[in-house]
Order: structure tokens, then C-alpha cells, then sequence
């Protein structure tokens, strides 16, 4: 068994539903139950990674390493494939920021998990209370504050050139690469949750009427998406496949495979609204530590 580091960048804003609601916003996101943290669910992912493998590598080699679609209750039909798909959490979220533009902001919670599942080590500095450490684009040096969306924070002192080291692999693309050290911010756990919590996109959207060229009775609605350039990772299991005459894919056959579907930096599209250009990724697979 091997595991492997899926990481997904949000080129443009993401939404994975989670159906109607009855609070202010029509169509939310999926967010995790415990800590509130938007979430790709894995049953999304490996649906989009099953796709993708049909595209490159047909229906077999996609049989083989993501199992049939029969459902499971079909035990004579149903065959499990060679890669396990875990929920693809975030690591990094991009905010407003009145110095340098924008900020990924990140949180002791959100590193530590990342830390226990790739195997990666580093240093988080403590940090607490309406704090931030934050990179050199980020910080006003005339009165020590950090200005996030609407929120002036207090400037902390810390070094975060071990998260930056970790994470500046996972993407390829140039915006995080190149400014990632300058852009980074960890903030505390509670402040992080209450950005990532009120600071996505939200959008009203309307329903034409091709007759009369005009909005449609009772179709107004809004849709909250994740905002582009964040961050998620998810962990992929890799085991040999299982085969009554012996003669299954190894794992170095499941990882040549799956290298060939995830080519340096592919782009795929997650979630809804594929035709208005939602939900496209970069996305890189990295052996985990």
C-alpha cells in the first residue's frame, strides 16, 4: 500500500453543493460538520478522476483503478478498484488584503491534519487572540498591522519559512510558487473558520425566459462558490489490485496508471457548473512522505 498527495487549485470559483437550503443562501457549499471548513467530498473527486482515466486510458484501465459503477449492493458485479479517494480538505484560502492584494490565510488545525496525513514536517508557530504572521506583501510596517478583508490584526512575530517550504510543491501554478512566502498568513484557528465561513463568493443568479427575454417568475436564487486560488489536498491509497489468478496490476502498475491520467499539473474541472466555467483545478500528484 502507497500513498499519494492530490492537491487541487481552485482556478476559478468552486461549487460542490450541498443541495437547497433554508438559510440565506439558496445553494451553499459542502462544508465539513465539525469545524465548518469547505470540503470536496470524495465521492466527487474519485467521480472526476474515474472520468478522467475513461478520457485517457478507456474503460478498463478506469474499471481497474476506481472500480465498476455497479452499485456495491451488487456483490456478484460489483468489483472494487486500486485507489482509495479521501475528501479533498483546505489548506490555504484566499482573502482580501489591503497590502499585497490578496492573502492565503491558513491555521494551526488545517496544518497539522495536513501534516498527519502527507507525512511532511515543519513547524507551526503558536500564534492567538486577533493575531496574524504574516509574509513581507502582506504587513503595513508603519503600524505593525495586517489588514484582512474589513479586520486590522495585530502583526506577529514568526517564522513560517518551514510551512512555505512544504507547501510551495503542491502547485505548480506561478501566482502561488512565486508569492507564496510574501503572501502567506497563519491566523488562528477561530479566525480562520469565521473567513472561510464569511468570505466565500456569493452570487444571484436568475432564470430568462427565452419568450419573452425576461426573467422568469420565482427563479431568482443565489449560490455560494468557493473563490479562486484556493487550496485543498486529498489522500489517495494506492494497493495492488485484487485478482483471483494472481495475474493483477501491482502497485508500480497502479502508479505508472494513474501518473499517465495526472500528468504534471492537469487541469480538471470539479463540481457544478461546468458550461459557465466553474469548478476548474490545477491539480498535481505528489508521493506522500
Amino acid at each position: 500500500m502507497k500513498k499519494h498527495l492530490l492537491t487541487l487549485y481552485t482556478r476559478t470559483p468552486l461549487h460542490v453543493g450541498s443541495g437547497t437550503s433554508v438559510e440565506v443562501v439558496d445553494l451553499p457549499i459542502m462544508r465539513e460538520r465539525i469545524t465548518g471548513f469547505p470540503v470536496i467530498p470524495g465521492t466527487s473527486l474519485k467521480g472526476v478522476l474515474r472520468q478522467e482515466c475513461v478520457d485517457h486510458c478507456g474503460p478498463d484501465a478506469a474499471c481497474r483503478l476506481f472500480g465498476n459503477e455497479t452499485a456495491e449492493r451488487d456483490k456478484e458485479k460489483h468489483k472494487a478498484g486500486c485507489v482509495i479517494c479521501s475528501d479533498a480538505r483546505l489548506l490555504a484560502f484566499p482573502v482580501r488584503s489591503l497590502a499585497g492584494c490578496f492573502a492565503w490565510i491558513t491555521c494551526p488545525v488545517a496544518l497539522e491534519r495536513f501534516k498527519r496525513d502527507s507525512g511532511h514536517q515543519f513547524s507551526v508557530p503558536p500564534i492567538t487572540g486577533e493575531r496574524v504572521i504574516a509574509g513581507k506583501s502582506l504587513r503595513i510596517e508603519s503600524t505593525r498591522q495586517v489588514v484582512l478583508e474589513e479586520y486590522a490584526l495585530e502583526s506577529a512575530e514568526g517564522n513560517l519559512g518551514s510551512i512555505v517550504e512544504a507547501l510551495k510543491p503542491l502547485c505548480g501554478e506561478s501566482v502561488w510558487a512565486d508569492t507564496l512566502a510574501d503572501r502567506l498568513a497563519l491566523a488562528t484557528d477561530e479566525l480562520f473558520q469565521h473567513f472561510v465561513s464569511t468570505t466565500t463568493e456569493v452570487t444571484t443568479r436568475i432564470k430568462i425566459n427565452p419568450s419573452t427575454r425576461t426573467a422568469e417568475e420565482g427563479a431568482l436564487f443565489n449560490q455560494e462558490d468557493v473563490p479562486s486560488e484556493a487550496l485543498f489536498y486529498a489522500l489517495l491509497v494506492l494497493h495492488p489490485e485484487r485478482a483471483r489468478n494472481g495475474s493483477g496490476w501491482t502497485i508500480e502498475d497502479v502508479i505508472n496508471h494513474l501518473t499517465k491520467v495526472l500528468t504534471q499539473d492537469t487541469l480538471l474541472q470539479v463540481g457544478g457548473d461546468e458550461t459557465t466555467g466553474h469548478g476548474f483545478c490545477s491539480v498535481r500528484l505528489t508521493e506522500a512522505k
